[in-house]
């Protein structure tokens, strides 16, 4: 592991090195300087053009976000290249680090984990650069800065943000997912897909908002799916919203991978839902209002884009209890 503020001898002096780490030469030997904040694992590569990222916390209902990323992440098989040190951007009494056992019985502490993964599809084409972690509490700008200093080193000129927010949805139906981009041609596949939504929020925002607002500055294009999980569903887990998610990036992105496990995932996970809705009688009437508003709109135009492009007032109020609760550290 090299560790964030520390010189480390890597490699053989060479007449050509890639200069955007701070480096020199050390009798003989090239010292690389990591970045800030940041500990990577091995020479980070310059070919990772687009970012996939998400963000747990706010616009992560239903685990639908973070649990796409990670499936990408399996699927592809992609390393982990870095990770971002969580002492200076997390409370820690409130995304606490964890104990577990090693296989010869000793315990270690895991803290909060923000990682960057790498694939590399081979045959000198472009990779993916991958970001999985919770959001910071703290330092937002700050932490931003980091991230993007490591997006820039590894090539990254086009940047895919996953998020989903609870809306008012049953989970009977299929998935709902609402897309925008900065990229003219980006935004032409979506419309086609039927999917764009231009943003029209005016609110309280989240860190997934804040990066690619900076990355726009420094010349990076976007684009963000944002699903939307049912708002009964807070605690839960939601597999048909994570497959929805991943179907998405990977028809932009021109991947295939296996989602067969879905299938069965998602039918427990709504015969659960049916049977907790099923013993409530005012929940049962809840939901069944809910399909039939869904059901009134299909073929219509979609919803405004939910996440940060959301006007239901109800909707605000419950996003805006969260963040309360998550400030009070409820």
């Amino acid at each position: 592991m090299i560790s964030t503020g520390t010189v480390a001898m890597l490699y053989p002096q060479r007449s050509s090195v890639q200069p955007p780490l701070a480096e020199r030469t050390c009798e003989g030997v090239l010292c690389l300087m990591i970045m800030d904040h940041v500990q990577f694992d091995r020479e980070p590569p310059a070919n990772l053009t687009t970012l996939v990222m998400a963000f747990g916390g706010w616009i992560d209902a239903g685990r639908a976000a973070t649990g796409a990323l990670r499936h990408l992440t399996r699927d592809l098989g992609a390393a982990r290249l870095a990770r971002i040190d969580p002492e200076e951007f997390f409370v820690l009494t409130q995304e606490r680090p964890e104990v577990r056992l090693r296989s010869d019985g000793s315990r270690e502490v895991q803290w909060p984990l923000s990682e960057f993964s790498a694939w590399d599809p081979g045959q000198g084409r472009d990779g993916l650069l991958l970001f999985c972690g919770p959001e910071p509490h703290q330092r937002w700008r700050t932490y931003t800065k980091a991230f993007l200093d490591v997006a820039e080193r590894c090539g990254v000129r086009r940047i895919v943000s996953l998020g989903a927010l609870l809306a008012g949805v049953p989970h009977s139906r299929p998935v709902r997912v609402t897309a925008r981009s900065s990229d003219p041609a980006s935004r032409s596949l979506l419309e086609a897909w039927g999917i764009y939504r231009r943003p029209t929020y005016e609110g309280p925002t989240g860190i997934s908002s804040v990066v690619l607002d900076e990355a726009e500055r420094r010349g990076m294009q976007h684009v963000g799916f944002m699903g939307q999980a049912p708002h009964y569903l807070q605690d839960s887990e939601n597999p048909a919203a994570i497959q929805t998610l991943v179907s998405y990036v990977a028809r932009l992105l021109e991947l295939s991978p296996d989602v067969s496990g879905f299938a069965e995932a998602i039918q427990d996970f709504r015969t659960q839902c049916d049977q907790a809705v099923a013993r409530d009688r005012a929940t049962r009437e809840h939901v069944r209002k809910l399909e039939q508003e869904y059901d009134a709109v299909t073929g219509e135009a979609p919803p405004p884009l939910p996440g940060g492009e959301l006007d239901s007032d109800t909707l605000m109020r419950e996003l805006q209890d969260f963040l309360r609760k998550q400030r009070g550290g409820s």
